[in-house]
């Protein structure tokens, strides 16, 4: 899948309604679904706003690990987040960033490649408990390839990052 069909889909999700599933299963969503190192993760496609490659990243000091800098896209500094070093506590080494589609922060995510947008019923949506601290950062998983794929919950990432830059 090319990026601009990648950015087509995620234009056509870019409002939070949910379209009814013609089958009559109920409510849709659509989750794009991306690779962190070797570990497979996704995003409502309505949380993102764009995909941008190759673009130079500009290092901060004084703020949390997973934190690897700004981008500076059409003069405006967006934050990139590694949660591969969140999670896993590893630096990822990419050039490819989502864009989130937030009101009040430029915000970015590295990763390392876009794999699918998946259309699926909310009802195929899994709830995760919160037994480790990491799926603390997940509002649910789906089901791809008999794989698990968590969704992440781009809030609690964010509560994160305020607690630590108001400890540190």
């Amino acid at each position: 899948m090319n990026n601009g069909e990648l950015l087509k889909q995620i234009e056509e999700a870019s409002s939070r309604k949910e379209a009814q599933n013609s089958t009559g299963e109920g409510k849709t969503v659509k989750v794009m679904v991306f690779l962190v190192d070797e570990k497979k993760y996704g995003f409502y496609a309505e949380d993102i706003r764009e995909i941008i490659l190759d673009y130079p990243l500009f290092f901060v000091p004084f703020v949390p690990p997973y934190v690897r800098g700004f981008l500076n896209r059409h003069g405006e500094p967006y934050t990139v987040l590694d949660l591969n070093v969140l999670f896993d506590q590893k630096r990822l080494e990419s050039s490819t960033f989502l864009v989130l589609n937030r009101d009040n922060d430029q915000l970015a995510v590295i990763i390392s490649e876009i794999l699918e947008i998946v259309k699926i019923p909310e009802k195929d949506i899994h709830m995760v408990s919160s037994d480790t601290g990491e799926e603390g950062y997940f509002l649910g998983s789906i089901t791809s390839e008999s794989k698990e794929i968590f969704i992440v919950d781009v809030e609690k990432v964010l509560d994160r990052l305020s607690r630590d830059v108001a400890a540190g």
